[in-house]
């Protein structure tokens, strides 16, 4: 019996039985905080999704696949817990989204990933298992927890100059730039109407004659170019050791601003690549690389800030958790910030700041160049296992909720 089939043997064993019984299980509430539930049903049809999520990643390892679905359970009712402790505090703080907010997201994503009408947009909904009215509601879901974040957590994170510049000071070499070429090349093209390579290596020597000779690159070119020998001058912009192809990596490197290298045989015919200019390795200063220490340094205190706002939001909430079968261990992976829907599906160019420096490590797109909308992305799940939590005993289930945090 395959994994996938055994992933999904809970969903299908509940709709075997009969419809009063099934009725009572789904039903069943495995997770309240506090006036929030989940039910067994909402359990199942998340761990069915991720478990088919993790099938479907191609960028995943065979043991890291069959570790993810080893945990699917606990990391599903993780997911669960700690979405439902922000819904929950979302309530208290009377955060509400408009739908015009909505309506903004969804036209980001659109968008973000080239789809043009309402029936591409439909088709890549229907090709990762969800209608519009479900992706709205996870979207304004998401779009309230980052209001809740922003508020509680990011705007007690405050840094000026004066914390910048110690850490710029204190690592600054971390932000050392390598030697750097800025280059343009010009393409003999193998296609070009030249039928012979002796042919192609005149042309080549002809515009490296008359660039020696103090002709611009483009001047040099333009006749061959307008009869389609070769392409017009490509700008590379700047390169480091390492980025070009080794063919061209241990000719460029030798050569001085203006210089043009001998023709190297590559994709598409002979590359002639001139130096533009070049840049010595130096650590940048301190105002080029400000916005970077800020963002960088955001990132990491709002991570640990996080964890430790989301573990005394649950020592104030009324909290009655009964895993089922397979998620009991659920609570070694508190501590991972949850990500937002946003980020799992590939908004954060659209997202406030609040959203960004919440996410140090963003969920990979698919990519959107080839002009074809596909699915859109569902969620990765987490693979980073923090230490163990000891859990506590969780509060009576006849006992009032405590106060919100802050109150």
């Amino acid at each position: 019996m395959t994994t996938k089939r055994l992933l999904v043997l809970p969903v299908l064993a509940l709709m075997l039985l009969p419809a009063a019984l099934r009725a009572e299980l789904v039903n069943k509430v495995v997770l309240r905080v506090n006036d929030q539930i989940a039910t067994l049903y909402d359990y199942e049809q998340r761990r069915a999704g991720m478990a088919e999520e993790i099938l479907r990643q191609q960028d995943l390892g065979d043991e890291e696949r069959r570790q993810l679905l080893s945990q699917v359970g606990e990391l599903a009712f993780k997911d669960m817990f700690e979405e439902l402790l922000i819904e929950s505090r979302a309530e208290q703080l009377g955060v509400e989204v408009a739908e015009t907010q909505v309506d903004q997201q969804v036209g980001q994503m659109k968008k973000n990933f080239g789809i043009e009408n309402d029936e591409q947009f439909a088709a890549a909904l229907a090709q990762s298992g969800m209608t519009e009215p479900q992706l709205r509601e996870r979207l304004r879901r998401d779009m309230r927890a980052r209001e809740v974040m922003g508020r509680e957590v990011q705007s007690k994170i405050q840094l000026d100059e004066d914390d910048l510049r110690r850490l710029y000071q204190k690592n600054r070499e971390e932000f050392r730039l390598p030697e750097q070429l800025q280059l343009r090349e010009v393409v003999v093209l193998e296609e070009g109407g030249l039928p012979t390579a002796e042919e192609r290596a005149a042309v080549a020597a002809s515009i490296q004659q008359a660039v020696a000779g103090g002709k611009p690159l483009a001047d040099a070119v333009a006749e061959h170019a307008q009869k389609g020998h070769t392409s017009n001058v490509i700008d590379i912009g700047w390169v480091s050791p390492g980025d070009l192809d080794p063919g061209l990596e241990s000719v460029v490197w030798k050569l001085t601003p203006g210089a043009l290298t001998e023709p190297v045989a590559g994709r598409g015919g002979l590359h002639l690549m001139q130096v533009v200019e070049r840049r010595e390795a130096r650590v940048p200063a301190f105002a080029e690389v400000q916005e970077q220490i800020r963002t960088r340094e955001q990132r990491r205190r709002m991570q640990s800030e996080v964890v430790i706002y989301m573990a005394e939001l649950e020592k104030k909430s009324l909290i009655v958790a009964e895993p089922p079968s397979g998620a009991e261990g659920f609570r070694r992976f508190l501590g991972q910030r949850p990500q937002t829907e946003d980020e799992r599906l590939g908004l954060n160019e659209a997202a406030t700041p609040a959203a960004t420096e919440m996410n140090p490590a963003t969920t990979p797109m698919q990519d959107s160049t080839s002009g074809e909308p596909g699915a859109l992305p569902e969620p990765k799940p987490t693979t980073n296992t923090p230490p163990p939590v000891v859990e506590a005993s969780p509060p009576a289930a006849d006992e009032p909720p405590p106060p919100p945090p802050g109150s």
